[in-house]
């Protein structure tokens, strides 16, 4: 958990000498260092230590761990306690995710690789044991959604996390079709932005991660609410592995990165394995026969770079009929269509406000720029219908 930290450690450690102590740190990977000061991202504490050394510590930003969740995790066997969270504070600021190009697999050293969960994207800030979570256009707080994730996230220390809430399956899987589970959400963190009051962003990639692995070991030991997003250092590996088990990708993350907010840069790069991606609801046709007094099918669009709302098509499968009923229920009608669509295709549509974004798979695009084979998968709440564009297949 402390592998390419800068770590002090202090206090009576038990069964330990402070030279053992800090062998076993060097030999956990960390750099050991006999003061604490401005470069110090951790220090690790025994029994006995007085309020002077932790309070400088806080002072400066550095993470304070006791020795035992240095090693990973309280060893206690407890699990998270599920209380109700507490009110947001009306002071945390929103914070817009930083976003990965899509792109083929990097090769070469300095990469780190994780699966591409399909859930929503979330920022956690945790202050003073009051929970916030964000959605990734920050007009949605999803802190009474997820209780039992908003629970747990406020054992931590102040500091503020990115990852993504997702619903997974026997095999450890997400997908977006499962998150009308909410109850059964856990959160998988992937970066850290703030700790203890320091801003962790310009820090690189590889100690970001390093110092959210100490501070998720903090949690109760055996939870699965709040967990950290694994990494790997061979992509291919990766990547072949999740196609075998049918999931939506990779994110290739060079390892010296800083975070950069709300950015989409080549330091993260997403690689799909299958062709899926928002679109912004248009219109829709209504249902006949059985589907009568619902949605048949949904006119889908995408912004270009000038933010004009581009046709690419329609999608009528993957619907419950539930789900058909509920679109049915929130679409807004409007007098005249938000983007041009063929003919043939607008005729018999219901036009809309477009307000909606929904989840969909497709095959491919085709030389027209229209969805092949489309499903439908779900509506999202945590993205802005500006937002959308055309990503690359």
């Amino acid at each position: 958990m402390v592998a390419g930290l800068r770590v002090v450690v202090t206090g009576k450690v038990a069964g330990e000498s402070r030279q053992t102590a800090e062998q076993k740190l060097r030999e956990a990977g960390a750099i050991v260092q006999s003061a604490v000061g401005k470069d110090t991202d951790v220090l690790v504490t025994g029994a006995k230590v007085g309020a002077t050394k932790t309070n400088r510590a806080r002072d400066l930003g550095v993470l304070v761990v006791p020795w035992e969740q240095a090693f990973g995790g309280s060893g206690n066997g407890s699990s998270a306690p599920a209380p109700q969270p507490k009110a947001a504070a009306p002071s945390v600021r929103q914070v817009a995710p930083m976003l990965a190009k899509a792109g083929l697999l990097p090769v070469g050293d300095g990469w780190q690789f994780e699966v591409k969960w399909d859930g929503y994207r979330c920022v956690a800030t945790v202050a003073g044991g009051v929970v916030v979570l964000q959605s990734r256009s920050g007009k949605t707080d999803y802190t009474e959604q997820f209780p039992r994730v908003a629970a747990e996230l406020a054992e931590l220390p102040d500091c503020v996390v990115d990852g993504e809430l997702v619903v997974l399956d026997g095999n450890g899987d997400s997908s977006f079709e499962r998150m009308g589970a909410k109850g059964g959400a856990s959160f998988v963190l992937f970066d850290l932005l703030e700790v203890a009051g320091e801003d962790a962003r310009q820090r690189p990639l590889v100690l970001r991660r390093s110092l959210l692995e100490v501070l998720v070991a903090s949690l109760p030991s055996g939870s699965e609410t709040v967990v950290v997003s694994p990494a790997f250092g061979d992509g291919e590996a990766l990547l072949a592995w999740a196609s075998d088990r049918r999931l939506e990708g990779v994110v290739a993350k060079r390892l010296s990165s800083r975070y950069q907010e709300g950015a989409r840069c080549d330091d993260w790069i997403k690689v799909k394995l299958r062709c899926e991606q928002e679109f912004v609801v248009a219109g829709y046709t209504p249902g006949e026969g059985a589907l009568a007094g619902t949605v048949g099918a949904l006119v889908l669009g995408y912004h270009d770079d000038a933010g004009v709302l581009q046709y690419a098509g329609r999608v009528g499968t993957g619907f419950t009929d539930a789900e058909r009923n509920r679109i049915f229920d929130t679409v807004l009608p409007a007098p005249r269509a938000a983007l041009e669509a063929p003919r043939a295709e607008a005729r018999g549509v219901v036009w809309v406000r477009p307000l909606l974004v929904a989840q969909v798979e497709f095959q491919r695009w085709t030389e027209d720029g229209r969805l092949w084979h489309p499903s439908y998968k779900g509506l999202r709440d945590d993205k802005r219908p500006a937002d959308v564009r055309r990503e690359a297949s």
